[in-house]
């Protein structure tokens, strides 16, 4: 690309022909721009001219210059069906070159130098995180849980710090992988670059721990009875007889249901050999009631659709009353009910005689009468 000469100062004329450049190696673009800014500003100086492309002409001239002074032959221009060529047969290759030009493209610039240094300083950090990406990886493909940061066990602990020595030493150039491994090192190198962030970002900070999850427990509609549900409920009086038509309710007044919303299903009393189903009570207003034990019902093998009524019913007999667990259930004792019980059977008794009882005779003083009337005779003189 050309810059104008209305927008370009030294600075951006030096970038312009580091990027025309491009297809040379970085230290070459560098022996062959090194002091390009001065050697600029000078020869514009002492012409008195400050338009670099009317005094060198464009940068991709200038560029071509410094490759006839240097003895390389001008670049040649770049065939589509060539470079695509390249990348079929020779991906590693051309992935080197691709980035060979990219970086002198980046080097033309203002902000890269600085940026460039800085990473230097940072590469022993990454050969290091590009040994921990490896290990994650690995223990991924491996069935193993990689959640943390820092591995859980010895083995994978020596297995990290094996893998992070390669990566330095590789990064180092002492260990180099053979020429037909070449290929291989460089793909796993920059599928480390594009994994770090997401390893880093989805790692935990402590050990690696297996967290099991477990289903809640099922809760099934209706009564349960030492984790078993039932059917049907029977209840006794205080005497032990069996009550029949019973409504049961719960502290809220809801109505407690041993069956689900229709009560289809069959289930199996005790004792009795063929399964049972069962029917609802029906209130004054038409509706079914659940809640009124005992249930009636008859033989699974009873039941049939109704296609008249479109009801799931017994057909051929009446809803009967379940087998009854017993006959009779103990008799409940209440607490004072005997000795109200015996005050209420026991005769009257007679209210006690005075003195009858004890032989002692009354006193006129203990029972007082109407006092004696004077003698009407006076006595003789």
């Amino acid at each position: 690309m050309t810059v104008t000469s209305d927008t370009m100062d030294v600075a951006d004329y030096a970038a312009a022909v580091r990027r025309a450049l491009a297809g040379l190696s970085p230290e070459l673009v560098e022996d062959l721009t090194d002091g390009l800014e001065a050697d600029l500003a000078e020869a514009l100086a002492d012409a008195a001219g400050t338009d670099p492309v009317a005094q060198f002409g464009t940068p991709e001239e200038y560029a071509a210059e410094l490759r006839t002074a240097a003895g390389i032959e001008p670049a040649a221009p770049v065939v589509a069906g060539r470079k695509r060529r390249e990348w079929l047969r020779h991906p590693v290759r051309a992935l080197r070159r691709r980035a060979s030009r990219l970086l002198t493209s980046l080097r033309a610039t203002r902000w890269w130098p600085p940026v460039e240094d800085f990473l230097v300083v940072l590469r022993p950090l990454w050969w290091v995180l590009r040994g921990w990406v490896i290990y994650r990886f690995a223990l991924w493909a491996f069935g193993g849980s990689p959640e943390s940061i820092m591995p859980s066990s010895g083995f994978r602990f020596v297995a990290l710090v094996a893998l992070v020595v390669v990566s330095v030493q590789w990064g180092r150039g002492t260990w180099r992988a053979p020429a037909r491994l070449q290929p291989v090192a460089v793909f796993v190198s920059a599928a480390a670059a594009v994994l770090v962030l997401p390893m880093v970002a989805g790692a935990d900070t402590g050990p690696d721990y297996i967290y099991e999850t477990y289903p809640e427990p099922y809760l099934a509609e209706g009564v349960v009875v030492d984790g078993m549900q039932v059917s049907n409920l029977y209840v006794y009086d205080a005497e032990g007889n069996p009550l029949e038509n019973v409504q049961i309710f719960d502290d809220r007044g809801r109505p407690v249901r041993t069956l689900g919303e229709d009560g289809q299903g069959e289930y199996f009393l005790y004792g009795v050999g063929q399964p049972w189903s069962w029917l609802p009570a029906t209130d004054q207003f038409g509706q079914p009631r659940w809640n009124v034990y005992p249930l009636l019902g008859g033989p699974s093998a009873q039941f049939a659709f109704d296609g008249t009524t479109g009801r799931w019913g017994l057909l051929d007999a009446d809803p009967a009353v379940p087998p009854l667990p017993f006959a009779k259930a103990p008799a409940i004792v209440v607490p004072g009910a005997e000795e109200q019980a015996d005050d209420e059977t026991a005769p009257p008794s007679a209210a006690p005689t005075p003195g009858a009882s004890t032989g002692i005779t009354p006193s006129p003083s203990d029972n007082p009468t109407t006092p004696p009337s004077p003698p009407t005779t006076p006595p003789a003189p």
